[in-house]
């Protein structure tokens, strides 16, 4: 004797059905993974998330974290990756390429590549990245709590800033350029680290609070009072002017380090279309000229005019640019185990 359906069943077949018409749209939707660092993500949706799916009918799947994070995930998925597009700081694009993560950039699939400043076409020297932005490494301070301004990298060891100093992590993108900037401060260079460990060793017994290892760990620690000065990466003065703390940007006397972030293709991308619909969408003027506009990112689309008052916020402009330091990142790839070694054991004790 057969007998009727219960009303649970039927609930279930009807909360069932509802699931499947809500997923089967989704699951039909064009998607392109891209890995990148989530600092910023109310502007770069705005910017960039939302223009790119409405103009191209696509989801972008984001994997967010910092760059050892994220290339350490990529290497895992080697033989089956589930990564399209990854945007790197330069020496961690240059591991991901010396460790076979990376395609080679099929230049003619990049359009408007003639818009792009030179030093951003092929960054890395060996054909894997793009610049999507430039920015610079200076130091930021409280002008409420620092009457003597800060005008080198020297400053960061004066007595008035005991226990109020924040370094970044050595694993950071900024890490190693901080080791290199402490040599050239007193006497050293990158050849001769010693001078820079030795140092930057002394700093952290008298002055330094903190090491962060994300830009928004900087941000809460200017606001909290911990900290007063830091050396920070250009594209988070933009987040640190919006907590309308009374703070400066400060270009050293030593100069300041000058880095170009790439996109790449990751090896066996699932949708290499996608891929380059991402990256030329994201070295577009318009996309180039919004972020600039809102902080974001410093322009690498030469096209792009960025009024003087954002122009003051970003690395921005021939003569700036033309004073940036850039470092060899192949010979800082080469001694990265040495110096991670040498930094946890003299410095972040």
């Amino acid at each position: 004797m057969k007998t009727a359906p219960s009303k649970n069943v039927h609930r279930l077949a009807y909360v069932l059905l509802g699931v499947l018409v809500f997923l089967l749209p989704q699951l039909g939707a064009a998607q392109v993974a891209v890995s990148t660092w989530g600092f910023g993500m109310d502007l770069i949706d705005k910017n960039v998330t939302n223009t790119f799916e409405e103009a191209f009918s696509t989801e972008i799947l984001y994997d967010l974290g910092n760059n050892a994070d994220r290339i350490t995930k990529i290497e895992l998925r080697k033989d089956n990756p589930n990564i399209d597009a990854v945007e790197f700081a330069p020496t961690f694009a240059l591991r991901a390429a010396n460790e076979g993560l990376l395609e080679t950039i099929d230049y003619s699939r990049i359009e408007g590549l003639d818009e792009l400043h030179e030093w951003a076409v092929d960054p890395l020297g060996n054909g894997m990245g793009v610049g999507f932005t430039i920015y610079s490494y200076g130091i930021v301070y409280r002008t409420d709590k620092i009457s003597e301004p800060i005008t080198s990298w020297q400053d960061l060891w004066r007595e008035d800033l005991s226990g109020k100093v924040s370094l970044p992590n050595i694993t950071t993108t900024q890490g190693p350029s901080t080791v290199v900037m402490a040599s050239r401060a007193w006497g050293g260079d990158e050849n001769n680290p010693d001078v820079g460990f030795e140092k930057l060793a002394e700093l952290s017994e008298t002055n330094v609070v903190t090491f962060y290892a994300r830009s928004s760990e900087l941000i809460s620690l200017f606001q909290q009072e911990e900290v007063w000065a830091a050396p920070v990466l250009r594209f988070a003065w933009g987040s640190l002017q919006q907590t309308g703390l009374p703070l400066t940007w400060v270009a050293p006397a030593e100069g300041s380090v000058g880095f170009v972030n790439t996109i790449s293709i990751v090896k066996g991308a699932p949708n290499l279309d996608g891929a380059y619909d991402y990256i030329n969408h994201k070295l577009s003027h318009d996309v180039q000229s919004a972020q600039a506009l809102d902080l974001v990112d410093s322009p690498v689309n030469a096209t792009v005019d960025v009024p003087a008052e954002q122009a003051a916020s970003l690395t921005y402009g021939d003569e700036e640019i033309g004073n940036l330091i850039f470092l060899d990142y192949n010979y800082l790839l080469s001694v990265e185990e040495e110096w991670i070694s040498r930094w946890n054991e003299e410095i972040a004790r």
